[in-house]
């Protein structure tokens, strides 16, 4: 009874993680672009380069959400076959 149980909460993580996958994903996505966009017109095509900080913090977080979330997908694409 227990493991009937425990598959069903179990079932309801992994609707949870699939159901907020594109939030987890995207979200990161547009706060680096954003970033990147505020740099390139406020820095860059002014020429004064005084906001560098705001590129490294662009680049930090689209290669962090690179390297985290490749691997959730790989997961949640193995799972839902092991599931079908």
């Amino acid at each position: 009874m227990k493991y009937v149980e425990k598959r069903s909460d179990d079932e309801k993580v992994i609707r949870t993680e699939i159901l907020l996958t594109p939030l987890l994903i995207v979200a990161p996505l547009i706060v680096s672009f954003l970033l990147f966009y505020d740099w390139f017109t406020r820095d860059y095509l002014t020429g004064e380069l005084d906001l560098f900080g705001e590129l490294m913090l662009a680049v930090i977080i689209l290669i962090v959400n690179i390297i985290f979330d490749v691997p959730f997908i790989r997961s949640l694409r193995a799972l839902s076959k092991k599931k079908l």
